[in-house]
């Protein structure tokens, strides 16, 4: 009876309806923030121009800066909503946020997992719009041969403590400080970590000819020992970890820790800052819309590019940056409600591949992206195990080898130039004085300059 629980679990699980309804309509983004600004005394600010929103968005789906042409393109509609869903549909949306996740689940180096069989598999995912429930599922139960089946490598690069990244990013919990001694800011014990920690006790690692491969040898069938999870239920079957995974991702904190890490990745901070650190220390700074978050993804069957498609065309997503004129108070708080558009550093990923789209060069494949962006923050930087992909520095070797790069002559006039890296054409001011100018030199003025290495 307890094997048979189990295999219609999975099933629900693989069709993304874990006892979830599937009519709700989209999270009320708005609304809410308008209600939390008014409680606040602040105005948010006016919608930024469409030059900015189309850089804006395709950095943050596709990874890169859109072209001129493709900026041409969206001056005959205008339709921000239409744009969203053509980049929510093109091939370079999966390439983008699968690497992405790559780094969420392992980093982007790892000396176990092979990382690039593990992204072409979020690749597929992504690609093929499978439920975030249904990736979850897979990523924390997967067995196999690492070079072979990609989502054994989330478990492969976290063997030596695979508690912390499932907390993590799945639960949006740091159960880290639990390990060794009760949490000092939060209500998780000693007992807590090692109750999870014994949901992985029959996982079983061995080398093999194609990497490492992964399998579960079974829990006892007659054991008073059973792990608990967070949330207090505790296994029904032998197969503990498989177990552990369908907790995980019926449980509300997987939804609200997945609608909070999506949000991350477009506005450049989350709901609850840190991403991962949901506690009494770090609340949602708008809780209303952290949980509107989790129940589109619920009510929506985890889909993915729907809860994406939301929150980019909304009001929020789509307001200018802070002025000059702001304080730092008013600043931090219209920040903290996401009133005004924070000010990004591009991801190594995202200049890597810019670089090559304004210089008309072949995009490297996304294994090289992986690779260059190694080096261009140097490799202990780049770090081992689950991660954020929005936490990290360039060094200053990054930054002296990225300016010592030649750049090819481009293509075109000074308008041109502009439009393919700043996503804009030239003012009066920078018209004047770079009329005359070489074009190998106004390029690569603009390819290092603030305006092309952040983004609003």
């Amino acid at each position: 009876m307890r094997m048979f629980y189990l295999i219609f679990l999975t099933f629900l699980v693989s069709q993304g309806r874990v006892a979830y309804g599937v009519d709700a309509g989209e999270a009320a983004i708005d609304a809410m923030l308008a209600s939390a600004h008014t409680e606040a005394g602040i105005k948010p600010t006016a919608a930024c121009e469409d030059s900015t929103f189309v850089r804006r968005v395709s950095l943050d789906l596709i990874g890169r800066v859109p072209t001129p042409a493709e900026l041409k393109a969206f001056q005959v509609s205008g339709d921000r909503r239409v744009l969203v869903r053509e980049l929510l549909a093109s091939d370079e949306f999966p390439r983008y946020w699968s690497q992405l996740w790559a780094t969420i689940l392992v980093g982007r180096t790892s000396e176990k997992a092979n990382r690039e069989t593990l992204r072409r598999w979020l690749e597929v995912a992504f690609a093929n719009r499978t439920p975030l429930n249904q990736i979850a599922f897979d990523l924390i139960s997967a067995q196999g041969v690492s070079a072979l089946d990609g989502p054994v490598n989330f478990m492969v690069g976290n063997l030596d403590e695979p508690v912390t990244p499932v907390s993590r990013i799945f639960l949006g919990v740091q159960l880290d400080c639990a390990q060794c001694h009760n949490h000092p800011y939060d209500r998780w014990t000693q007992d807590d970590h090692a109750s999870m920690r014994k949901f992985f006790e029959h996982m079983e690692t061995r080398e093999v000819s194609g990497g490492i491969h992964v399998s579960d040898s079974g829990a006892p069938s007659e054991t008073d020992d059973r792990p608990t999870f967070l949330t207090g239920g505790r296994t029904q079957t032998t197969a503990w970890r498989r177990e552990m995974a369908l907790m995980t991702v019926r449980s509300r904190p997987f939804a609200r820790a997945m609608g909070n890490r999506i949000w991350q990745l477009l506005f450049g901070s989350g709901i609850v800052d840190p991403v991962d650190g949901l506690s009494q220390n770090y609340p949602p700074s708008v809780p209303n819309l952290h949980q509107a978050l989790a129940d589109q993804l619920r009510d929506q069957d985890f889909d993915l590019r729907r809860l994406i498609e939301t929150i980019c065309t909304s009001e929020a997503y789509g307001r200018a940056s802070l002025t000059i004129s702001d304080t730092e108070i008013e600043a931090k708080t219209m920040l903290d409600l996401f009133a005004a558009r924070r000010l990004r550093p591009m991801l190594p990923e995202q200049l890597i591949v810019s670089y090559a789209v304004v210089m008309l060069d072949d995009v490297p494949s996304p294994a090289e992206v992986n690779e260059l962006s190694v080096r261009f923050l140097g490799r202990s930087a780049a770090g081992i195990g689950a991660s954020d992909p929005l936490d990290c520095k360039r060094t200053s070797q990054g930054l002296l080898q990225e300016l010592a790069n030649e750049t090819s002559i481009p293509l075109g006039d000074l308008d041109s130039i502009f439009l393919s890296t700043l996503s804009r054409l030239p003012d009066s001011w920078e018209r004047d004085r770079l009329t005359g100018v070489a074009q190998r030199d106004v390029l690569y003025a603009l390819l290092h300059c603030n305006e092309f290495v952040f983004y609003r």
